[in-house]
């Protein structure tokens, strides 16, 4: 994390969190790192349904057509907690960590979105572990992503808009 704060700084970006099934885990990483504040605007935890309608403005079409563990959910949690909190940058985590299938999702189903000002790119990534396990993977691939695309890695974020990229977690280190 102290790495992505760095180049956040050096980038002169700021970012905003979102998050239903890491429940606060990737903010409280963030405001973890000494200086953060200077780069990480806040963040919500959205556990239901209507605190995502609520809160962030997550349409309940939306959550009634594609359930809250969906690319469509989670598209829409970053890109209005972006607008919301006037960030560079967004990030937002939506899944199911288990113990049981949730909305016809398998345990370890998550999506994840991050929203600038070209668009919004998800990931969606099939996890194995604990729900505990889960948690620190989820938040441990968006941290790997967003500095991946701080880098320039997903500097071609315009022609990628409304693609979901599946599986990245079997090929990328977790570690942040």
């Amino acid at each position: 994390m102290n790495e992505l704060v760095l180049l956040l700084k050096e980038h002169h970006l700021t970012l905003a969190s979102c998050e239903s099934v890491s429940g606060g885990d990737f903010a409280s990483a963030m405001t973890d790192v000494s200086g953060a504040s200077d780069v990480y605007l806040g963040g919500t935890v959205v556990y239901t349904d209507r605190a995502k309608n609520i809160l962030i403005g997550v349409e309940y079409e939306i959550l009634e057509l594609h359930g809250s563990v969906s690319e469509e959910t989670v598209r829409q949690m970053a890109v209005l907690t972006k607008q919301r909190l006037n960030s560079d940058l967004a990030i937002a985590f939506s899944g199911n960590a288990g113990p049981r299938v949730s909305s016809d999702k398998p345990v370890g189903r998550i999506y994840t979105a991050i929203a600038c000002s070209d668009g919004c790119l998800v990931f969606q990534d099939d996890l194995t572990g604990s729900r505990k396990e889960i948690k620190q993977k989820t938040v441990d691939l968006g941290i790997v992503r967003l500095k991946d695309w701080i880098k320039g890695n997903y500097q071609n974020i315009t022609n990628r808009i409304g693609e979901v990229t599946h599986g990245q977690s079997e090929e990328r280190s977790v570690t942040g």
